[in-house]
């Protein structure tokens, strides 16, 4: 009779320490399954930069799909933690992203920078490889280059430019976060790369006399642009006079 209790204990014992197990299974692989959301959840919000103007943005991943609007230089979107490769054109890698009005649509990735802001250079500066002084370059950005912030250490910040062709640190004091300045930069490249009989100086007063920022720091850098532009031009003038007169 003994045994027969001993035996009922022991089986009693046996299934609650298989539920406990089982119980503890089913609660890890629980937290696990949360983790993963949420890792996905932190995952669809990435922010980021173009650094491409005028990219395309399609309905589908594919360069046969219908674009329904384009990225500006300096633009800033959300990657939603999607993308796809288009194996009918070279390949071409797809990301999904959002814009700020919402809507959602593909755009080739060469022309993104991910986990990104937008920045805009204020003044002509050297291009670091790392955050060291005494890791200095060859190459710089030029006042009004737009560029995506992607780094930061202490008081510099590693950036990319236009098109990816410069990539490096550069002081913080160098850089502006400020929308209309960026805006405003973003006018000056596109009308004073419009190829038409105007001269830069004409081009540059066209752009002061329609500023829809006139508050931007680069006011008055567009306007030394055209003093100097204008200056150059009556010393080529004299130059030309006193040879003449020789």
């Amino acid at each position: 009779m003994n045994y027969k209790i001993f035996n009922h204990y022991t089986l009693l014992t046996c299934i609650l320490v298989t539920s406990l197990i089982i119980s503890c299974k089913s609660e890890r692989q629980k937290e696990s399954e949360s983790s993963k959301d949420t890792k996905s959840a932190t995952k669809e919000n990435v922010p980021g930069v173009c650094i491409w103007d005028g990219m395309a943005i399609r309905e589908k991943p594919s360069g046969n799909s219908s674009v329904f609007s384009t990225l500006s230089l300096g633009e800033s979107f959300l990657y939603l933690n999607e993308d796809a490769t288009d194996s009918a054109y070279k390949n071409q890698k797809y990301l999904n992203i959002k814009l700020s009005d919402g809507s959602v649509g593909w755009t080739a990735g060469f022309g993104l920078v991910l986990d990104a802001r937008t920045g805009v250079v204020k003044s002509k500066v050297p291009i670091y490889k790392r955050p060291d002084l005494l890791t200095i370059s060859n190459q710089e950005f030029s006042p009004m280059d737009i560029i995506a912030i992607t780094e930061k250490n202490d008081d510099w910040f590693k950036v990319t430019g236009e098109k990816k062709k410069l990539e490096g640190w550069i002081k913080m004091s160098y850089i502006s976060i400020n929308e209309e300045d960026i805006a405003f930069a973003l006018i000056v490249k596109r009308k004073l790369a419009v190829k038409d009989d105007k001269t830069l100086p004409e081009k540059i007063q066209n752009i002061l006399d329609n500023n829809p920022y006139p508050n931007s720091i680069f006011v008055e850098t567009l306007s030394q642009i055209a003093r100097e532009e204008e200056n150059k031009k009556k010393l080529e003038q004299i130059m030309r006079e006193h040879s003449h007169s020789d």
